[in-house]
């Protein structure tokens, strides 16, 4: 049960190393595989104590797929127009359980962790978000999420398992695949040069 705790004495290094340690519990639960199971991520405004507000996630060993966030039931898709995530409103910005969050806000918690799980150049952009307290337009890196699965399949990366984050090189790699002046392979090409 991957725990991150921030409080208003957490610095930008601390926020880092929550957030990392996360991920990689996350990517170790994952790789691990097995039958069906699932863990819940837990992001705490305070020292872990009983009834201390906090933000969860429900999520499997498959392909990292969040089910419930605070305990709603979800639906895992992404909005036509992206929000842009804020470093220094997190996790003051969203809701804790049991209130259920708004799309933007599930938008948000699933680049923070799912995808970011997922792509080490999502992870990048949101340490680097952490470490100046800066933003993270979501809007490109939507094209990396959309390219997930065939990026895998391009570099020989099981979805359900991996074994590993995608790199910039696997995202060039799928995007070589692609017509030439496509806007996803534009758009790649721009992220990852």
């Amino acid at each position: 049960m991957p725990n991150w705790v921030i409080t208003e004495h957490s610095n930008p290094q601390d926020k880092v190393v929550g957030y990392q340690n996360v991920l990689q519990a996350m990517r170790t639960f994952v790789r691990t595989g097995g039958a069906l199971a699932w863990d819940m991520i837990n992001v705490y405004r305070a020292p872990i104590v009983p009834n201390a507000p906090v933000t969860t996630l429900h999520f499997a060993n498959n392909n990292f797929q969040v089910d419930q966030i605070n305990g709603n039931v979800i639906n895992y898709n992404y909005p036509a127009n992206m929000p842009t995530f804020y470093a220094s409103t997190f996790p003051d910005a969203f809701p804790v359980a049991p209130t259920a969050v708004d799309q933007s806000q599930k938008t948000q918690l699933l680049f923070l962790f799912v995808e970011a799980a997922r792509s080490q150049v999502i992870q990048d952009k949101f340490e680097a978000a952490f470490k100046s307290s800066g933003q993270v337009p979501l809007t490109d890196l939507a094209v990396l999420a959309k390219c997930y699965d065939h990026t895998c399949q391009t570099v020989g990366i099981n979805t359900a398992h991996p074994q590993r984050p995608l790199t910039c090189a696997d995202y060039r790699r799928y995007a070589a695949t692609l017509p030439e002046r496509t806007p996803d392979r534009v758009t790649i090409e721009r992220i990852c040069p």
